[in-house]
């Protein structure tokens, strides 16, 4: 039986490091890759407690100041080593915006807080098109630690109860000496297990609900991860009974099982699964089955596999090569494009040198002592602060380079001014001031004119820029959504704005115009939840957004209580719908069918309880990425010059023809973005859009004149009748 160090594990490392290694380089039919990441967090939980309770056993407690030692040792070089270059490759590779967010991310890798930051800022790890961190691999590095911080002080607490109880035992029976033979270490695997049990419970109940109701929370929280770490410690700390007790061929069935449900989720897992949850139990529990099937597996076993010599080199570089694939995929796909097949196989094989030559000259020399002089836990631990005293001031000095790149520029575009040649003949340009703007800063972009210096907004809060709605953050709200009254809250007049984040990225404007005409404001907006009566696919593919439906119904049933005087509807047609029974529809030409039907119908539910409905329809997305064709280096405004994107023009057009049929107002909104089918990322000094798909926030209370001649708020005046 094996209980000491064991070379199948060696090979269930590789098998977890080069799953999440082909998922993320696109290789082969393992999309499902990620769960990886799961299978360490088991094996992280087996090995640390079985070391935590060894100790135990022989001391009869755990020494916090060796066990950070040795992780430290373990963790930190690697680790350090690959986060400079991190650093340094995204102030040489990426766009300015792109590097001032990898350097910002270095300072929460440093302190094992990636996670946190990816919760924070709202990254889904499924959601391919958004800009991915070169850091955020690290969030499975800090989970550890996160859990790590807790576990050996739990095991300290076990011990000093079973020393409690041996002194209470020896006290009672007036026996020599003060345990009396009694030794508490021998009992701590025995007591951890009521104590690990209870934490997989919890956290696994909390993984399946928060996976429901908050995905991104979820995974990357170490409340939802415990149990995975849990399950691992609870298999070490039953390991040696199990031992005992186990034939040789129930082992080699177990381990065959646990690699059967550990390929079957990297195999059928993908993008669109709702992952961690219940499904996270697969290749959780098929790793906990390899793990205790290597204790005495019969010659037939998978160990044979797991231990030949490739997969245990493999095994012993896991660690390093999870750190390095990960940021040269990123460069990679900044310089070249997404590497995918073969090319994908290129940056891997890199990755993998990479991570060979850390293991032999980083890992192995700080692990064994030979890094450190004189090489002791306290020496260990004090590489935390020396870690920090190399990061902080790299990241200072990356901040400073980054802000030097994104420093500088030229003047706003203006109608004077928009990169002409002198002696060009002066463009017809529009009677309305808008329009005449985009049509200049299309010449502008044509003519390369240099990207304005005091952009509204700034291209480092483009990301976050988007319209506050206080408390009605209906997203997040399932029963008991207030109402959030705006604009003029004494006012007689009432608007309600109905839709998803496209209706909300018109309340800067409608904010202005509330305020200036007198109307109390509602918005009754959720993300991904369109004005049509029509119900999204959940993005993460499980079925139709029940939330949606009720939230829509929710909204109509506010109309016919607020009897407002004006119901403004807005939205964008999801990447998918259900139709009426239930099923999916993807393509183009079926969702904007189910927009055009579902926004009639919205229409004839609102029109009885309002004097008014306007459709105000979307601009045409672009093609590119705002920030990160701005922030690239030596860019200029012709860089960011954006062709229409042709899906947005076919769910545009089915709002237009919804509008027609219902006799309802339509608004077209183009025309502000966009000039000869070409849309410029900057209209003026303002960056119109603050991603492919929404209007900044400036730009929209830019527009509220514009807005207010069609929609009408105000008084009519002569020139309109």
């Amino acid at each position: 039986m094996h209980l000491g160090f064991r070379q199948d594990i060696q090979g269930l490392r590789a098998l977890a490091v080069l799953l999440v290694a082909l998922d993320h380089a696109r290789i082969g039919p393992f999309h499902g890759g990620f769960v990886g990441v799961d299978v360490f967090f088991v094996i992280s939980g087996y090995l640390i407690t079985s070391l935590l309770v060894a100790e135990a056993e022989r001391s009869d407690t755990v020494s916090l100041l060796g066990f950070y030692g040795r992780r430290a040792r373990r963790i930190l070089p690697a680790a350090t080593v690959v986060l400079v270059f991190t650093v340094v490759g995204s102030i040489a590779v990426l766009s300015a915006v792109e590097a001032k967010s990898a350097v910002d991310y270095a300072v929460w890798a440093t302190f094992f807080a990636t996670n946190f930051k990816l919760v924070s800022d709202g990254t889904d790890y499924f959601n391919a098109e958004a800009a991915a961190s070169p850091f955020q691999h690290y969030w499975s590095l800090a989970v550890e630690e996160q859990f790590y911080l807790v576990w050996p002080v739990v095991v300290i607490g076990l011990c000093w109860w079973m020393r409690r109880e041996a002194d209470d035992r020896a006290s009672a029976r007036h026996a020599a000496g003060r345990r009396a033979g009694y030794h508490p270490g021998a009992l701590v695997r025995a007591a951890a297990v009521p104590v690990l049990l209870a934490i997989v419970v919890a956290s696994f109940v909390w993984c399946v609900v928060h996976t429901r109701t908050d995905p991104v929370s979820a995974y990357y929280s170490p409340f939802t991860r415990a149990w995975e770490l849990c399950l691992g410690a609870l298999a070490a700390c039953l390991a040696p009974a199990i031992a005992r007790g186990v034939p040789a061929w129930l082992f080699a069935l177990a381990s065959w099982a646990g690699v059967l449900a550990v390929l079957a989720a990297a195999l059928t897992f993908d993008s669109t699964t709702l992952f961690p949850g219940h499904l996270a139990a697969l290749p959780v529990l098929g790793t906990v089955l390899l793990l205790l099937g290597g204790l005495g597996p019969a010659a037939w076993g998978p160990q044979r596999l797991l231990t030949v010599a490739p997969m245990r080199a493999v095994g012993d570089w896991s660690y390093s090569l999870y750190l390095w694939h990960w940021p040269l995929l990123i460069f990679a796909g900044a310089l070249w494009g997404r590497p995918s097949g073969l090319y994908g196989a290129a940056v891997v094989v890199v990755a993998v040198v990479l991570a060979a030559a850390s293991y032999r000259w980083v890992e192995n020399p700080f692990r064994r002592g030979q890094g450190l002089p004189r090489a002791g836990h306290l020496r260990g631990v004090l590489l935390y602060p020396a870690v920090v005293l190399v990061t902080l001031p790299l990241v200072l000095v990356g901040n400073r380079v980054v802000d030097a790149q994104l420093s500088g520029g030229g003047p706003p575009v203006t109608l004077s001014e928009y990169g002409q040649s002198e002696g060009d003949p002066p463009p017809e340009f529009s009677d309305d001031p808008v329009v005449a703007l985009v049509q200049a800063s299309v010449l502008a972009a044509q003519n390369g004119m240099a990207i304005p210096a005091d952009l509204e907004p700034s291209l480092l809060g483009l990301a976050d820029d988007r319209p506050d709605v206080g408390e009605c953050e209906y997203f997040q709200i399932n029963e008991d959504r207030p109402l959030c009254p705006r604009g003029d809250p004494d006012a007689d007049r009432t608007l309600v704005l109905l839709g998803d984040s496209h209706a909300r990225q018109w309340m800067p404007a409608l904010d202005v115009l509330t305020e200036r005409f007198g109307y109390t404001a509602y918005y009754l907006v959720r993300e991904g939840c369109p004005s049509a009566d029509v119900t999204p696919w959940l993005k993460n593919g499980t079925g139709p957004s029940t939330a949606c439906a009720a939230f829509q119904d929710w909204a109509v049933d506010q109309v016919e209580e607020l009897d407002p005087d004006v119901v403004l509807m807005a939205s964008e047609a999801n990447p998918a719908f259900a139709d009426d029974d239930g099923n999916l529809v993807d393509d183009v030409e079926g969702k904007a069918e189910l927009f055009r039907v579902g926004m009639e119908r919205q229409v004839a539910r609102v029109a009885p309880h309002t004097d008014r409905v306007v459709i105000i329809g979307d601009p045409p997305a672009l093609r590119l990425s705002p920030a990160g064709c701005l922030s690239e280096r030596d860019a200029d405004l012709g860089s960011c010059l954006s062709g229409e994107d042709p899906t947005s023009l076919t769910m545009i057009d089915a709002l237009r023809q919804a509008a027609r049929a219902t006799d309802t107002p339509f608004v077209e909104t183009g025309q502000w973005f966009c000039a000869s089918e070409k849309c410029p990322t900057v209209i003026g000094r303002y960056i119109a859009r603050r991603d492919r798909a929404h209007i900044s926030t400036p730009y929209s209370a830019y527009l509220a004149d514009e807005l207010e001649a069609r929609i009408r708020l105000g008084p009519v005046s002569p020139s309109r009748r």
